[in-house]
């Protein structure tokens, strides 16, 4: 408990000070907060500092939070970086490149528990993104493009 609250304060420490907020969440928490979004679209990107082709469409998510849609939109960029990182490489990334999209610790260690939340037919690879409002859902189980995501976008709307 206590070396979890160290790295939490660790975690929130480091982040002010490159701009970008991470939080640890469960995923039960993290249902609950897209079903409960209101008119909110949320894109969901699951992905990794360690995962070339999570990296390489990084830049996908933090234009997309960047502009101001008609309805809203939440971008979230959920990391399953391995925990005893976050500090050491994930903060570093993040502010490396400033990126000021809300990031996310997907603090789970049964993949077989929390996966088919997500989708049912999701075998775990990332990259990976959810679109979701209270009207439609759309899961992409592999890398995207921005030209994709502003398709899936107008859609949901």
């Amino acid at each position: 408990m206590l070396k979890n609250l160290l790295i939490a304060s660790v975690i929130v420490l480091v982040a002010f000070a490159s701009d970008s907020t991470i939080s640890l969440t469960k995923i039960d928490p993290l249902i609950s907060r897209l079903n409960n979004g209101g008119d909110t679209t949320f894109v969901l990107n699951f992905w990794a500092t360690w995962c070339a082709p999570c990296v390489a469409e990084l830049h996908y998510f933090t234009d997309l939070d960047s502009i101001k849609p008609i309805k809203p939109l939440k971008v979230i960029l959920v990391s399953l970086d391995f925990k005893k990182d976050i500090s050491t490489k994930l903060v570093p990334f993040l502010k490396k490149r400033k990126i000021k999209t809300e990031v996310i610790f997907l603090d789970e260690t049964n993949d077989n528990f929390w996966i088919p939340k997500i989708d049912k037919n999701w075998q775990g690879n990332i990259p990976a993104t959810l679109i979701q409002n209270k009207q439609k859902s759309y899961f992409i189980p592999r890398a995207t493009s921005y030209r994709e995501l502003d398709s899936l976008l107008k859609i949901s709307y």
